[in-house]
């Protein structure tokens, strides 16, 4: 293992970077656990005399727990006592580092199912 990958892995296993997931392959159960790391990239662009703000959110994974992320994949980041605290999926694959340890990945939140749509 190189010295790249074990910085990487000590980032990704530290509780004040790294978050607990359950990754689930096309957003099908069981789903496999795995680290991630949250990016919240801000840009703000202009058209004019106007002003946007873009917010993006981005997750990043090891590709040694998921070697193969796709579109449409779900992602459950569990919160200090293991449960899901959000369910997020997969909508863009925006890149993998340079020694090829680690993908980002674009993702939006689901929305949790409302109790009262329920027959």
């Amino acid at each position: 293992m190189s010295a790249f990958a074990m910085a990487l892995d000590a980032t990704f296993e530290d509780p004040n970077h790294g978050e607990d997931a359950i990754w689930r392959s096309g957003g099908t159960d069981p789903g496999l656990p795995v680290r991630i790391l949250r990016l919240s990239p801000e840009a703000i662009i202009g058209m004019g005399d106007q002003r946007y703000d873009l917010e993006a959110m981005l997750i990043s994974v090891r590709l040694s727990e998921v070697s193969a992320p796709t579109v449409g994949d779900q992602v459950d980041i569990l919160d200090e006592m293991g449960a899901v605290a959000e369910t997020v999926e997969v909508t863009s694959l925006a890149r993998i580092d340079m020694r090829r340890l680690v993908r980002t990945c674009g993702v939006s939140p689901l929305a949790p199912d409302d109790p009262d749509d329920e027959p």
